[in-house]
């Protein structure tokens, strides 16, 4: 659903950008605030238990496991991922372009 902000925009003040980002309508944050949420709790909770009630061979088995984790995190390259990524996007670009109503058809 498009939400139009038209009117906040021709109206705003010397703060108004700063506002429009945080308005709730149709907003980013919308779609990635669970997610966020999650991954913050989850970071939270390890941080926690690795500082405060991890042992010293506790610590060195849990930074083991990262390393070996980290170790994976190359083979699946970056630029690899976000290809989809733009052939998504590019592609619902085109879609747009084609649903355009043009004066010959």
């Amino acid at each position: 659903m498009t939400v139009s902000y038209q009117y906040e925009v021709a109206s705003s003040t010397s703060g108004g950008f700063t506002r429009l980002l945080f308005m709730w309508r149709g907003s980013l944050y919308k779609l990635i605030y669970r997610e966020l949420l999650l991954f913050l709790l989850a970071f939270g909770i390890l941080s926690a238990l690795y500082r405060n009630l991890f042992t010293v061979d506790q610590k060195r088995l849990f930074e083991k496991v990262v390393v070996y984790c980290d170790t994976f995190i190359n083979l699946i390259p970056l630029s690899f991922v976000l290809g989809f990524y733009v052939a998504y996007v590019a592609a619902r670009w085109w879609n747009q372009y084609l649903a355009i109503p043009w004066p010959d058809k």
